[in-house]
């Protein structure tokens, strides 16, 4: 008589998909630990007020590289959702999830322009307002405000195609992949918020602080799920890791 033959993969050799998750779990943890690092130092701007602007940058010599850590940590964080797409076996979660990829990418490019620019520009303009005559301050505190003025729209659309639509799709294919369903559902809600978030601010700028999109949202909700969503592919790496050490049961025969 013959067993039941199951087939397992071989001991002590991890699996493609538990190497996989376990990289996009480290990535998508690390990735929204060094973006919420970069966005408390950089802190407030006063955007609206470019005399008090430039005060606030010319105290915080950090200003410029904080903002070049921000993308280099959104950037480790696509790598995190690369795997987390990579991951999805359902047909329809796949398309989602690339779809959710590639505003990602978009927005990342848009986040990328807008903040390095942002970011050496203002930091250049407090220096050599500190050391301006009044007349000269002036004119440096009005280009400030076109620095601002410029980069404004370019931040929401970031917003919006970087967390917005990436969360809103993303989830809805989390949910329907098997992932915890809280999980996918949280960070459809999150990017619906982000993306309504950041249109709002687009079409009527005075209708709420501007800290509650950038600071609240993008830089602690978004981070706070990415986090958990990086916890789970651990979680999911390690149970594929300990199946596919599971040694394949030996068949027993018995002679006739």
């Amino acid at each position: 008589m013959t067993l039941p033959d199951t087939t397992g993969l071989s001991a002590g050799q991890p699996s493609d998909t538990a190497r996989n998750l376990k990289i996009g779990g480290v990535c998508a943890v690390l990735g929204a630990v060094v973006f919420t690092t970069a966005r408390l130092l950089h802190g407030d701007t006063p955007a609206a007020d470019p005399r008090a602007a430039l005060d606030f940058v010319a105290s915080r010599p950090t200003y410029a590289a904080v903002h070049l850590v921000a993308v280099f940590a959104a950037l480790i964080a696509m790598a995190g959702l690369i795997s987390l797409i990579k991951s999805l076996a359902h047909p329809t979660a796949r398309v989602l999830g690339r779809a959710g990829l590639a505003s990602y990418a978009v927005g990342l490019a848009v986040f990328s322009v807008e903040s390095t620019g942002e970011g050496l520009a203002l930091p250049e303009l407090a220096e050599a307002a500190a050391k301006a005559a009044p007349a000269e301050r002036a004119e440096l505190v009005r280009a400030a405000h076109a620095v601002a003025m410029t980069t404004h729209g370019p931040s929401l659309a970031a917003m919006a195609l970087l967390y917005g639509v990436p969360l809103l799709l993303v989830g809805v294919a989390m949910a329907l992949d098997g992932y915890p369903a809280w999980l996918g559902w949280a960070g459809t809600g999150v990017g619906a918020a982000t993306l309504l978030a950041a249109t709002g601010l687009f079409l009527s700028p005075p209708l709420f602080p501007g800290a509650l999109l950038y600071g609240v949202l993008g830089s602690m909700i978004v981070q706070l799920w990415s986090v958990a969503v990086g916890v789970t592919m651990l979680r999911r790496a390690a149970a594929s890791a300990r199946v596919t050490a599971e040694p394949a049961p030996v068949q027993h025969h018995r002679s006739p």
